[in-house]
């Protein structure tokens, strides 16, 4: 497995292209689609799906263009967060003027599906709590593409209607942290980790300080 990052738009979201021989598929094209269509003009080749991890604006905001560029790949979304790409007011678009509709997920995705396209497989995990339909992607190689789950050195907010902060670190506790340590972490934002490290580091995994915010 081998993967592309692409940081877009105006909040450096990490839009990832992973592929494995001539099977390719998009995790959140967040902006700037013509730096995800240069890369597979580069390899010859097309996308087999658009997956998504949660529907915030900063995740789909290039879907539409790229769906229609690539009509054969199918937009994978879980059901919980399917409303947002068709919703400026639930993605939050329109807090900055948009009215950014992307059009509905193909196909809706489940907590522990194997996703399969060609050689390439992804099994996907339900981690609520940013959203309640967020989703992380993750492959067998020792990657997993997180969303906004967990950060190097924090997490996803949980300040926004439908969040919830506790949800979200039970979430991690159970799925994420339950990976191999030296599973790679690459997140919507910011720079790669490991679960090793963030484990032994990130604040908002230490029981001290998440009964210091009242998260446990």
């Amino acid at each position: 497995m081998e993967f592309v990052r692409l940081t877009v738009g105006p909040v450096e979201t990490n839009g990832f292209i992973v592929r494995e021989g001539d099977d390719a598929v998009i995790i959140d094209p967040g902006a700037e689609p013509e730096l995800f269509e240069h890369q597979f003009s580069e390899w010859g080749i097309e996308p087999a799906a658009i997956l998504i991890t949660h529907g915030h604006y900063d995740h789909i905001g290039a879907v539409g263009d790229l769906r229609e560029r690539y009509p054969n790949a199918e937009v994978l979304c879980h059901p919980l967060d399917a409303p947002m790409l068709t919703d400026p007011k639930l993605s939050h678009a329109i807090s900055f003027n948009s009215q950014l509709n992307v059009g509905e997920a193909d196909r809706s995705i489940a907590d522990g599906e194997m996703l399969e396209f060609g050689q390439l497989t992804l099994k996907t995990i339900h981690i609520p709590g940013h959203t309640v339909g967020h989703v992380v992607f993750y492959h067998e190689s020792g990657h997993v593409f997180a969303g906004d789950t967990l950060f190097a050195g924090g997490i996803g907010r949980f300040d926004f209607p439908g969040s919830d902060g506790r949800v979200l670190i039970q979430g991690m506790r159970e799925k994420l942290l339950t990976l191999p340590g030296e599973t790679k972490v690459h997140p919507g934002h910011g720079p790669s980790t490991t679960l090793h490290v963030e484990a032994r580091t990130n604040p908002y995994l230490d029981m001290g300080f998440l009964r210091s915010m009242g998260l446990i």
